[in-house]
């Protein structure tokens, strides 16, 4: 006998769910901490450069007011009221046509420049250069504990001042994750287009900011050269961290047309790409994990939770 098709969907539906359960209650509660790691920075190096736009006064524009349209003049006629007033309008000598038809000229050049302003602004603003904004997200088996001490290496050796160091938090953070690509669970990938580099830089630290606030405190931070270490928050569980999760966070001069993830090769490319960079070409890079301390314990519920956007990778291996 065959199943309705709303059966089958609703029983799928709730074993993907039990599953799900099945997963978060496999581990242990007690720890609740998740500890974070920042480093990289941008856009200060730049910030000379930008450029400014200007109003410019208009005091030169001027204004004929004295012109007159209609001449009137009183005739003396006979006739019981003596006088009728006739409005006739006067005739214009050489200078007022001369002004007049210059009047008109500048008018109608003015119009057609500024047509044709506005068909260049939007043609540059369609093909002018674009900076791109990338956030990419690697979630990893708890069992790679090297890779957080590979990202806590860097942390504390990079230069976040320069855009020397920026590539180098960049290519050694895409390096790290290269060597622990067993260890691939999960990802996600979004490139925003900006044209202007203002918008690019709001975004990028909109985008930071809510990856760190995910941290239940920095533990290991450095950032556009503020560097702070702290003790690692108690920790009930001594149980190895089942999940790891790192975020690059990539600011561009150009935009970079990233190809989607479908799979393991596909993550590989983007993390070439990313770390193959040329210096002159990265306006910040911010590279954030959890947990940062190795014998911390990031849960499967704070996984779902605060990274909702995570594909699996576990069945495109290649």
């Amino acid at each position: 006998m065959a199943v309705p098709s709303s059966t089958y969907t609703l029983v799928m539906k709730s074993l993907a769910v039990a599953l799900v359960l099945t997963i978060m209650t496999s581990f242990p509660h007690d720890a609740v901490a998740a500890s974070g790691g920042a480093m990289g920075g941008g856009f200060s190096s730049r910030g000379g450069s930008r450029s400014s736009y200007s109003s410019r006064s208009r005091d030169h524009y001027w204004t004929r007011s004295s012109m007159n349209y209609n001449y009137v003049y009183r005739e003396y006629r006979g006739g019981c009221c003596g006088y009728r007033q006739n409005y006739t309008p006067p005739r214009q000598n050489g200078m007022q046509e001369k002004y007049m038809e210059g009047f008109l000229y500048a008018s109608v050049a003015i119009g057609v420049i500024f047509v044709l302003a506005l068909i260049v602004l939007t043609y540059f603003d369609k093909i002018g250069p674009k900076t791109s904004v990338v956030k990419l997200q690697v979630a990893l088996k708890g069992t790679a504990c090297s890779l957080q001490r590979d990202l806590n290496h860097i942390a504390l050796k990079a230069d976040t001042t320069t855009q020397e160091g920026y590539k180098y938090v960049l290519e050694e953070s895409a390096k790290a994750l290269l060597r622990h690509s067993e260890f691939w669970l999960l990802s996600y990938l979004s490139e925003n287009i900006r044209s202007d580099e203002h918008q690019a830089e709001r975004l990028f630290y909109d985008l930071s900011f809510q990856e760190r606030s995910k941290f239940d405190e920095e533990t290991l931070v450095n950032v556009d050269n503020h560097q702070e270490q702290k003790s690692t928050l108690e920790i009930v569980s001594t149980s190895a961290s089942p999940f790891i999760v790192v975020n690059l966070l990539v600011a561009t001069a150009r935009q970079l047309n990233l190809s989607p993830i479908h799979s393991v090769s596909d993550l590989k490319d983007i993390l070439k790409q990313l770390g193959g960079l040329p210096k002159s070409e990265i306006l910040a890079a911010h590279v954030l994990w959890t947990p940062q301390d190795e014998n911390d314990y990031l849960s499967p519920e704070r996984l779902l939770q605060d990274y909702p956007n995570l594909m699996d990778l576990k069945s495109k291996l290649d």
